[in-house]
């Protein structure tokens, strides 16, 4: 990892802008509306000359709804300038934009005035996308009865939709048209009278922050300090996003902070007061030498090592400078000590006090803020070396660092468990380097860490296993935290990783019991251990992630019954009970995620449990067949011979007998025979036809089908697709998609299609067709009930209802029943909205 070295010491001070200023982008080829613009309105596309400024003011837009109208609008008012492609339309209404003033990390800044109001202007100032403001500091500030000069007017703040669809936050404040105290700081050095005012003003501006407001600035820099009056001079701390609360020993990592004028104790997550301090005591430095003071090494050597200050000459201001870059916070000056110095006092200035150093590969350390982040970053040599040196480490830090609010258990514990030792340097980096992001064995744990270590490959899911189990996680929640959530708390921890530790453990707690108790079972086959890492990093994504459950519930579900998927796994009973746990319990509950992780982890040994209880089935359905056949045979074999007995005797009797196949007798019983069996077969008839009505079982769902199926495809085509983003909508066209692609039913689908195009005109694809089968299977299904028609009539109607029934089951089919699911999802996507 590599740390941020400080620049060249030696060069003078330049004002380097964060971002360069935003500029209109003209295309290289006018398009559509820029031609229809020069067609209508010439000259309405001219470009101003150089010396006109490039900003334009704007009116109260016209609403315009519609491709039409806001085309016709382009053409009749021209392109729109930067100003609204930047600024969202609700500003622009309450605010006339006149120029762009510059650019941060955080925001972008313009001039405007108020729509319809006198007045001087104000500074508009634009957060950009993952930037919020302080709006408590804001609201305080607004609740102030009296105006201070070191605060700016505020006009308004809060959030507006920007163009482009984003919700941005925004803030209105006092313009100074006279600058920052870069401006002074570009003429340093400054004689020592103009200079010695401007310390006392920026001492009297730091004071009130910190006494009046009772808040800590966490990024003062000289274009954060905005110049109100130069004679005397007088300055107001702006950029609400870099306050924190005061009585807060902690802070973020997402506030704001400027290296070069950051104190060095920012790395161990330290905003209090003296860090503001150290901002006054760099900025002295360029007011009287026009330089900022060389940083040797970086932010980790700065704690132990003093400043050198050989390029001030004046004895006085280089006793204000050395006092306010004391590196120890607790020794460094502050208001009281400042004020001293301006009234020709000498304040004695501590000495930065040094630790007798400890060695690691080659390189001493003398305080364990080095100390932790060179292990963390040589992790693989650290941890070789903490499993030898724990002991001395652990003996340094309390009798010479006397630091006693490090826990050394995570040392102790290399005595009987030395593979530990990347959980001892984490705990080192999580109390002495906050400021880092947190790492483990090289990988970032943070939240978004943690996700791509579950979603990578098995040795990343080895590494985030042992990091929760082993409690680095829970090390590594107490670096910075960027996460709005976590920041709401106002809590040094990091919420999500806090939750990481404590939910993911008891997770697979049960998890492992589930498996445990099947150890037992029949064709049960126990996952390796490659498996349970994915299965703790499962874990970890379903606590981290919202989507994940939903993501492995259709795995779930395509993989369980749909043929050619996996179809075996739903044979095993004990795997499907888990199944219908995950599916049907709540997404967030501890027990639902249980049996998500299980029923993954189990899968593959669900299907081979399931293969072979289907093997099984097969065995013996294949011996049953055969003692069917067997028992088949045997009973054709002794009825063939009792007919052939029977035929014997009756051509004996025949022979021996007379013959009476011609007598009136026989003619006679033959007729009344004849008689019998059409009475039967109209019994028959007619008892069908009382029970024709039947059909309405299979005709009406048939009806209700094939509507769905047409009404489906005309939905289908007349809006171009399924457009929505409802989860329960997205998750059902999934299932839809999965079933029509499936061998099986793509097979049945193209036999069905084909079977289709014999009908006459190809009316067997079209929408209407369905339709008009759905519509005719009502009435069919009322003429077969009816008890007033005739029974041949009834019976006609029972058989047309199953021929119509047979082709709507053949046209759904075609389209792999994908229509038949859209006639239910489009209706219900567009009744909710």
């Amino acid at each position: 990892m590599t740390v941020p070295q400080p620049s060249d010491p030696e060069s003078p001070t330049r004002k380097i802008e964060a971002v360069e200023p935003t500029v209109q982008l003209t295309p290289s080829e006018p398009g559509v509306t820029r031609k229809l613009t020069a067609l209508l309105r010439p000259g309405a596309t001219r470009r101003l000359p150089a010396a006109e400024p490039r900003t334009a003011v704007l009116t109260r837009p016209v609403r315009r709804r519609g491709r039409l109208g806001r085309l016709a609008w382009r053409v009749l008012e021209g392109p729109a300038s930067e100003v609204e492609y930047r600024i969202p339309a609700e500003l622009r209404e309450r605010y006339t934009v006149q120029e762009y003033v510059g650019a941060g990390g955080e925001a972008v800044v313009y001039r405007a005035v108020p729509v319809g109001r006198d007045g001087p202007p104000i500074a508009l100032k634009l957060y950009r996308s993952g930037h919020d403001i302080n709006r408590d500091l804001l609201d305080r500030i607004s609740a102030l009865g009296t105006v201070s000069p070191h605060i700016p007017v505020l006009h308004g703040y809060g959030y507006a939709r920007a163009p482009w669809g984003e919700e941005i936050a925004w803030e209105a404040q006092e313009y100074f048209a006279l600058g920052s105290l870069r401006t002074l700081i570009d003429q340093a050095p400054l004689p020592d009278d103009q200079a010695r005012a401007v310390i006392a003003a920026l001492s009297d501006c730091l004071g009130y922050w910190q006494q009046s407001l009772n808040y800590n600035h966490t990024d003062v820099k000289p274009e954060n300090l905005l110049i109100r009056s130069l004679d005397p001079p007088v300055f107001a701390l702006t950029d609400f996003g870099g306050a924190v609360r005061a009585t807060m020993s902690q802070i973020y990592g997402g506030q704001a902070i400027t290296e070069a004028y950051a104190a060095p104790e920012v790395i161990e997550g330290r905003r209090e007061a003296p860090a503001a301090w150290w901002s006054l005591g760099v900025i002295a430095h360029e007011l009287v030498t026009g330089q900022r003071p060389p940083r040797s090494g970086n932010w980790l050597t700065a704690r132990s090592t003093a400043v050198d200050l050989s390029a001030v000459a004046d004895e006085r201001w280089r006793l204000l400078i050395r006092g306010l870059l004391t590196p120890d916070p607790k020794t460094r000056w502050g208001d009281a000590q400042v004020r001293q110095w301006l009234r020709g006092e000498r304040p004695s200035v501590a000495r930065p006090r040094k630790h007798r150093p400890i060695t690691f590969e080659g390189v001493a350390h003398e305080d364990p803020p080095s100390l932790a982040f060179d292990l963390m970053d040589r992790f693989d040599k650290g941890a070789v070396w903490l499993q030898r040196r724990h002991q001395e480490v652990e003996t340094w830090l309390s009798r010479e660092v006397h630091d006693l609010t490090f826990d050394p258990a995570p040392l102790k514990q290399l005595r009987t468990r030395p593979e530990r030792a990347h959980v001892a340097i984490s705990a080192l980096a999580a109390q002495y380097v906050p400021g880092l992001p947190p790492r483990y064995r090289g990988h970032q744990i943070t939240a978004e860490g943690v996700l791509e270590l579950a979603r990578g490959e098995s040795t990343q899911q080895a590494v985030l296993r042992e990091a929760i189990e082993w409690g680095a996680v829970q090390s590594a929640a107490r670096h910075w935290c960027t996460h709005p959530r976590c920041r709401s708390h106002e809590t040094r921890r990091c919420q999500l990783l806090e939750l990481v530790h404590h939910e993911v453990p008891l997770i697979m707690r049960q998890v492992r019991a589930t498996v445990d108790g099947l150890a037992q079972t029949p064709d049960f086959t126990p996952p390796e251990e490659h498996d349970w890492d994915a299965a703790w990093a499962r874990a970890a994504e379903l606590v981290l992630d919202p989507e994940a459950a939903a993501r492995y519930r259709r795995l779930l579900l395509t993989r369980s019954w749909l043929p050619g998927r996996y179809g075996d796994a739903a044979r095993a009973r004990w795997w499907t009970e888990q199944r219908t746990t995950a599916l049907r319990g709540d997404r967030t509950a501890r027990s639902t995620r249980a049996a998500l992780v299980t029923a993954v982890l189990l899968l593959p040994s669900a299907v081979q449990a399931g293969a072979a209880q289907r093997a099984r089935a097969a065995t013996e359905s294949r011996e049953r067949r055969q003692q069917r056949w067997e028992r088949f045979t045997s009973s054709v074999e002794s009825r063939w011979s009792a007919t052939r007995a029977r035929l014997a005797r009756q051509w004996e009797k025949r022979r021996t007998g007379p013959f009476e196949w011609h007598t009136p007798e026989a003619r006679e019983e033959r007729r009344r025979r004849r008689e019998a069996r059409r009475m039967e077969r109209g019994m028959a008839r007619l008892q069908r036809a009382m029970a024709a009505g039947r059909c309405r079982r299979f005709a009406r769902p048939a009806a209700l089908a094939g509507l769905l199926d047409g009404c489906g495809l005309w939905l289908w085509e007349s809006q171009g697709g399924l457009f929505t983003d409802q989860e329960w909508v997205v998750t059902a066209f999934g299932w839809a998609e999965a079933i029509r692609d499936n061998s099986l039913v793509t097979l049945a689908a193209q036999l069905c299609s084909s079977l289709l195009e014999l009908l006459p005109g190809g009316i067997g694809l079209v929408w209407w067709f369905p339709v008009l089968l759905g519509v005719l299977l009502f009435a069919l299904g009322r003429t077969a009930a009816n008890q007033h028609r005739s029974a041949r009539t009834r019976l006609v109607a029972y058989r047309l209802a199953v021929v119509a029934s047979v082709l709507v089951v053949v046209r759904a089919l075609a389209h792999g029943l994908f229509f038949l699911f859209m006639g239910v999802l489009i209706p219900a996507a567009l009744l909710a909205g």
